[in-house]
C-alpha cells in the first residue's frame, strides 16, 4: 500500500487514553503540536511494557444431544496488566460472549473502529453443520482475529469489559448487569437513536460543501484495498477448490495402485509402497488446503469487514461535518433575515418617512412571503412595527443560539476530525501487523507441505533402492 500520512507508524506504538476519550465523555481532540508521530515516539515505553496477547482454539461442542447445545471456545490470555489477577489465564467463552462484547464496545467506543465479528448468517446455520470441525476451527480462526485487533488497538485494549471477558470466572453475571443497564440507557435513547437516523436519511441526499482531502484519500484507499482482496479472494478460493480435486485424484491413484496388486503379485511391494507415499502426500495436502482455506481465506474477508468498520466511521465524520454545515447555513439564513428586518429602522432615522413609506420600504423589495405576510397583517390590523421588533427579536435570538451551536459543531467536527486520523492510523498499524503474519503463516502451511512431499518421495526412493539391491 502506498505510504501516507496515516501510515507511518510503529507496529509497537501505543497512545495513552485520555479521561475525555473514555466511555461517557464527549470526544476531545489533541492539543496543539501533538501529532501521531510524536505520541508514538512518547508512549513506545509503555506499549512495550504492558502485553496484551489472546489466543483461541479447540472448539468444544457442550449439551451436545439437548436443544440447547453450543460451541464454547478456549481463550488463553497473556498479559502484563496490572488489572489482571494472573498473567496467563485460559477461559472458555461461546459465539454469543463474542457478540455481547463487541456490541458494549460499538456502544461504549463511537469514536473507534471496533474490529467486527465473523458473520453469524452462514449457510452452515441452515444445513445444520455449525458444530461440525471445519466451520468451528474456521470461526476460532476469525475470532482469534478479532481478539488480536482488540489487543492491537490503543484503546480497546485497555476497554475494562474487555478484560472482564478475558478473566471472569462469573461471566454470566457481567452480562446480565450489563444487559439490565443496557435495556434501562436504551429505553432514554430511543428517541436520539430515532433523531439520529432522520438526519442520516435527510443527509444522504446532501452533499458535503468541504470535503476533507485526508479522508477523501482514505476512503479511496479503503475501496481499493476492497476491490485487491476481492480479486484475491477469487484466485485463491479457486486454488482451494483445486487443491480438493487434486487431493481425490491422488486418493484415486493410491486406491488404483492398490489394486493392481491383485493382478501383479510380484509387485506388490513396490505397489504398496508407491500407493502410501501418494496417500501420505494426499493427506499432506489436506492439511495445507484446510489452513489455506479455514485460516489465509477467512483472513481475506475479515480484513474486508474490518474496512468496512472503517468506513462506518468515515461515515460518522461527515455526519458530523455535514450537520456543522447545514448549521452554519441557517445561521447565515436567520443572520440575513435579520439584517433584511432590521436595515429600514435605520434608515427610518434618518429619513422619517410616513407610516405607508415605511411599510412598503420594509416589506415590498425581500420576498413574496415577506409580502404575503405583509398583507395577512393588513387584514389582521396588526402593528407592522410592532411585529417587526417582536420578528426581530426572536431572530436575535436565534441568531446567538446557532452562534452557539455552531462553534460547539465545530469543536465536535473537529474533535472527531482528529479522533479519526488516529483511528486510520491504528487501522493501518493493524492492518500491516495481520498481513505479516498471516502471510507468514501462509509461508509455513507451503514449506511445511513441499518440505514433507520431498521427504515422502525421498523415502520412498531409498526404500525402491533398497529392495533393488536386495
Amino acid at each position: 500500500m502506498d505510504q501516507d500520512n496515516f501510515s507511518n507508524v510503529s507496529w509497537g506504538e501505543e497512545r495513552r487514553v485520555p479521561p475525555a476519550q473514555q466511555p461517557g465523555h464527549p470526544v476531545a481532540g489533541p492539543g496543539p503540536g501533538t501529532g501521531i508521530e510524536e505520541q508514538g515516539e512518547t508512549l513506545a515505553a509503555a506499549a512495550l511494557e504492558e502485553r496484551l496477547e489472546c489466543l483461541v482454539g479447540s472448539p468444544l461442542k457442550e449439551n451436545d444431544g439437548s436443544k440447547d447445545a453450543f460451541v464454547s471456545y478456549l481463550i488463553t490470555t497473556h498479559s502484563t496488566f496490572a488489572s489482571f489477577e494472573q498473567q496467563t489465564t485460559s477461559i472458555r467463552r461461546r459465539f454469543t460472549d463474542f457478540v455481547f462484547v463487541w456490541k458494549q464496545l460499538v456502544r461504549d467506543y463511537p469514536a473507534s473502529a471496533v474490529p467486527p465479528l465473523p458473520d453469524k448468517q452462514r449457510i452452515e446455520y441452515v444445513r445444520g453443520d455449525r458444530f461440525g470441525p471445519d466451520f468451528t476451527l474456521r470461526r476460532a480462526h476469525s475470532l482469534q482475529r478479532f481478539l488480536a485487533r482488540c489487543a492491537l488497538h490503543p484503546v480497546l485494549r485497555r476497554a475494562p469489559i474487555l478484560h472482564v471477558f478475558l478473566e471472569s470466572r462469573d461471566w454470566n453475571a457481567t452480562m446480565r448487569s450489563r444487559a439490565s443497564r443496557a435495556s434501562m440507557s436504551a429505553a432514554s435513547e430511543g428517541s436520539s437513536v430515532f433523531d439520529g437516523l432522520a438526519d442520516t436519511f435527510i443527509n444522504a441526499f446532501t452533499k458535503m460543501h468541504r470535503p476533507d482531502r485526508r479522508f477523501v484519500e482514505v476512503r479511496e484507499r479503503s475501496d481499493k484495498l476492497d476491490d485487491d482482496l476481492g480479486s484475491i479472494e477469487k484466485v485463491v478460493a479457486r486454488v482451494v477448490r483445486r487443491q480438493a480435486d487434486v487431493e481425490a485424484d491422488l486418493r484415486d491413484v493410491a486406491e488404483q495402485f492398490e489394486r493392481l496388486v491383485a493382478l501383479e503379485p510380484a509387485l506388490e511391494p513396490a505397489a504398496h509402497a508407491f500407493a502410501a507415499a501418494v496417500l501420505d502426500q494426499a493427506v499432506r495436502l489436506r492439511s495445507l488446503r484446510e489452513a489455506t482455506d479455514q485460516d489465509y481465506l477467512g483472513s481475506l474477508r475479515d480484513m474486508q469487514a474490518y474496512s468496512l468498520s472503517l468506513r462506518s466511521l468515515l461515515r460518522a465524520r461527515d455526519q458530523k461535518q455535514l450537520d456543522h454545515e447545514q448549521l452554519i447555513e441557517y445561521l447565515n439564513k436567520s443572520t440575513s433575515e435579520r439584517d433584511a428586518l432590521s436595515f429600514p429602522s435605520t434608515t427610518d432615522v434618518a429619513q422619517q418617512p410616513s407610516a405607508h413609506h415605511h411599510h412598503h420600504a420594509s416589506y415590498s423589495p425581500n420576498s413574496v412571503g415577506t409580502f404575503l405576510r405583509s398583507k395577512i397583517e393588513d387584514v389582521r390590523g396588526v402593528d407592522h412595527e410592532q411585529a417587526r421588533r417582536e420578528r426581530a427579536r426572536r431572530l436575535e435570538l436565534r441568531v446567538d443560539q446557532l452562534t452557539a451551536e455552531v462553534e460547539r459543531a465545530a469543536l465536535t467536527s473537529d474533535a472527531f476530525d482528529d479522533q479519526v486520523v488516529h483511528e486510520v492510523a491504528d487501522f493501518e498499524r493493524i492492518k500491516r501487523a495481520e498481513f505479516k503474519a498471516e502471510l507468514g503463516a501462509f509461508a509455513e502451511a507451503h514449506v511445511l507441505f513441499y518440505a514433507g512431499v520431498a521427504d515422502i518421495w525421498q523415502s520412498y526412493v531409498a526404500d525402491m533402492e533398497r529392495q533393488s539391491t536386495d
